[in-house]
């Protein structure tokens, strides 16, 4: 069995002056990708193995320059067109604090894009930050989707484990679940 994994993390202020070039983030492919994912071990003890997309880390930061984002996006996109007759799940860590100059969220993009791909039945795998900016749409396009519990962030390494070995699990033993998005007053 066999996932797609990527990341495209960063936490963008529209107050600051500089817009964030590919230069800004730390960026990984291949075995690389996945060991910076910290997913290894989880797929290494289920006998999964990862297709690696891209690993794209900036932190916080400036708005994404559109052709920055273009190219993270792609890396994702393009190696789940090339590779989807092999895909049986999806597992990305997303941020979801982005701001893509003349976009919006890089995430929802992603995600909305990435659904229709791999169409409605394969299971997308979320991990992100509490205070993300999520919507209907986002969460709807998931299968899963789990935040870290803690800040700081001191659990963002187990959640991301936890949710890897969760996707794991539902990829060997299909269920039909689907994350539900909910507005709390």
């Amino acid at each position: 069995m066999k996932v797609l994994v990527g990341q495209f993390v960063i936490e963008c202020n529209e107050n600051m002056p500089q817009k964030s070039d590919l230069g800004v983030f730390t960026l990984a492919f291949g075995d690389e990708c996945v060991r910076k994912m910290q997913i290894t071990e989880v797929f290494d003890r289920e006998g999964i193995e990862a297709i690696p997309s891209i690993y794209a880390d900036a932190s916080s930061n400036g708005v994404v320059k559109r052709r920055a984002f273009d190219y993270i996006e792609a890396c994702i996109l393009e190696t789940a067109k090339e590779r989807l007759a092999e895909i049986d799940g999806v597992f990305l860590h997303l941020r979801g604090a982005s701001e893509v100059e003349g976009l919006g969220s890089g995430e929802h993009h992603i995600l909305k894009a990435l659904r229709e791909i791999v169409g409605p039945y394969t299971p997308i795998a979320v991990v992100c930050d509490p205070h993300g900016n999520l919507c209907r749409e986002y969460v709807e396009s998931c299968t899963l989707i789990r935040s870290y519990r803690e800040s700081p962030h001191t659990d963002a390494e187990a959640t991301i484990r936890r949710t890897a070995s969760m996707l794991c699990d539902l990829v060997k033993n299909r269920r039909n679940i689907h994350a539900v998005y909910r507005k709390l007053p």
